[in-house]
């Protein structure tokens, strides 16, 4: 059982104090002895690859698991992982790949191919509900095992042998290989679910530190709900001389003041992000320290499209076009984010919109399309100091521009989660980061039979684009942005800004690159605790 701890941000106070007064903080401590600290936003939601959905997630489950293949750290080109070669054929719609000999589960049991079907299998049950499981509809028939259609017997996943996985898909996908390292397609270790009943439901039993059995570098060891989840170096890792880390320590701390204050006394070696106030007092004091990177992500919010007046797209256009989102990033941002009017962000290779077909603020048009209605809307939003000013903005905005009364409704991450999936708001705060570095991972999500489209978002004709361009890859850029075009005049989302990679990596830390994903999976991370800086008074 999980044992509850008390918020992280009270004894994290304490600790500053306490440390602060002595020689060696908790960062040069964990230089020595090879301990990562990093700041990581939320407690997980879930530990199960199957249903995590948040980054927060994410970078722990890199530590845990891996996948047939892997992502080089500097340029995103896939790499070999568990699979150490792949195969493609002619007509790019057959992969062949052959396991790593050395792959084995934390627990000394050989890595099989059929621990990636029963994975992908399990994922794809209707009755589990996984939000995930249409990343995986390239796969054939992995969409109609989804919906209930065909027997999971049926997914294109062929195991000829214990080492080999041929993987058939619905038609040719060049960026399936950049999928591969997503965490939708990690491997599960089938033994060990059957023991504990978890291979058709979602108990979170199997997950817990004194049973879970992972493929990665690392294993789980501790869990603190509000306090801490720590990973061990798992000496079975196929890879293990590439893994220099003994221990990472991932620590939930929602409050972005109270992380700059723990990396400031030496009690973290990366953070989350950087308090938008401190900035410019960090760019002084912390210049080696500071990542301020390009990130594909967009900051959003989503409409609840089932619910009265929200389910009118003239309604949530007026919305959209009622926010003044520069002045959002120069007041409250102030780490050179752009703002956003469309939803998928620069940067992609191969990809554009022309800026006409982009929506930017314009008052009086928001008023002409609201006419005399004056909805009430709530806005939902996890708690986090940078959710809240926001949120208070818009409120502001949509006050001042359309006479409307938006209530602000805070949630733990928990219950926020819940609300989202549930479909329990009228506007929710929402984010994504992109899984990999195509239109696609941005614009899957609103398919009408996506279980991320939580505003139940529906238009066959953008559907239709999505499945064409799917289909076509000479035209594949164009129809991908007449599906964003179609989005942007329904409106289902109001986009905000487009992410910067805000963070602090500490000179203690080596080998920790910055990328458009920021996707690390701590292969070649190690401590430097020759870069303690000794003071001599």
């Amino acid at each position: 059982m999980l044992k509850r701890a008390k918020i992280f941000a009270g004894t994290l106070i304490a600790a500053v104090l306490t440390f602060g007064c002595q020689r060696e903080t908790p960062a040069e401590k964990g230089a020595r002895e090879g301990i990562l600290l990093m700041g990581n936003g939320a407690d997980p939601a879930s530990l199960d690859p199957s249903f995590a959905t948040g980054f927060s997630e994410s970078k722990i489950l890199n530590a845990l698991f891996e996948g047939l293949l892997g992502a080089d750290s500097k340029t995103l080109k896939p790499t070999p992982a568990a699979a150490k070669s792949w195969e493609v054929s002619d007509d790019g719609k057959t992969y062949r790949f052959k396991i790593d000999e050395k792959a084995r589960w934390s627990d000394g049991e050989k890595l099989k191919s059929s621990d990636f079907a029963f994975a992908w299998k399990r994922i794809l049950n209707p009755k589990l509900g996984a939000e995930y499981s249409s990343l995986l509809f390239p796969i054939k028939n992995a969409r109609e095992v989804n919906l209930g259609k065909v027997s999971p017997d049926k997914l294109g996943v062929k195991t000829p042998s214990d080492d080999i996985l041929e993987v058939e898909l619905e038609y040719p996908t060049p960026n399936f290989p950049n999928m591969l390292s997503h965490f939708a397609f990690f491997p599960l270790p089938e033994h060990v679910l059957k023991k504990f009943g978890a291979q058709s439901v979602r108990d979170a039993l199997w997950t817990r530190p004194q049973n879970m059995v992972s493929n990665g570098a690392f294993v789980l060891s501790e869990w603190r709900i509000n306090d801490v989840v720590s990973v061990k170096k798992n000496p079975n890792f196929r890879a293990s001389d590439k893994i220099f880390l003994n221990e990472i320590r991932f620590y939930p701390i929602s409050n972005v003041n109270t992380e700059d204050m723990a990396f400031r006394a030496g009690q973290l070696h990366i953070t989350e992000s950087v308090a938008p106030a401190r900035l410019e007092s960090t760019r002084k004091k912390f210049p080696d320290a500071l990542r301020n990177e390009d990130w594909l992500g967009c900051y959003y919010y989503i409409a609840n499209t089932r619910r009265p007046p929200l389910d009118d797209p003239r309604v949530r256009r007026a919305l959209w076009l009622a926010i003044d989102r520069k002045k959002i990033a120069e007041n409250f941002l102030r780490g050179g984010q752009k703002p956003a009017y469309s939803f998928v962000p620069d940067g992609i290779p191969g990809y554009s919109l022309d800026d006409s077909l982009k929506l930017k603020e314009n008052a009086n048009e928001a008023r002409k399309l609201l006419g005399k209605l004056r909805p009430k809307i709530k806005i939902t939003y996890n708690t986090s100091e940078q959710h809240k000013p926001i949120a208070e903005a818009i409120q502001n905005m949509w006050r001042e521009n359309l006479g409307i009364e938006a209530e602000l409704y805070n949630l733990s991450w928990p219950a926020y989660l819940s609300a989202r999936a549930t479909g329990d708001f009228d506007i929710a705060r929402a984010s994504w980061v992109a899984d990999f570095a195509s239109p696609e991972s941005f614009l899957d999500i609103f398919k009408s039979d996506s279980a991320l489209n939580h505003g139940l978002y529906s238009n066959e004709k953008f559907d239709s684009l999505l499945r064409q361009a799917a289909r076509d890859p000479k035209n594949r850029m164009k129809l991908l942005s007449e599906a964003e075009a179609l989005l942007i005049s329904d409106a289902p989302i109001i986009p905000i800004y487009f992410y910067k990679r805000l963070c602090l990596v500490s000179p203690l830390v080596e080998g920790w690159f910055s990328n458009p994903l920021d996707y690390h999976n701590y292969i070649g991370v190690r401590m430097v605790p020759e870069n303690i800086e000794v003071d001599e008074k």
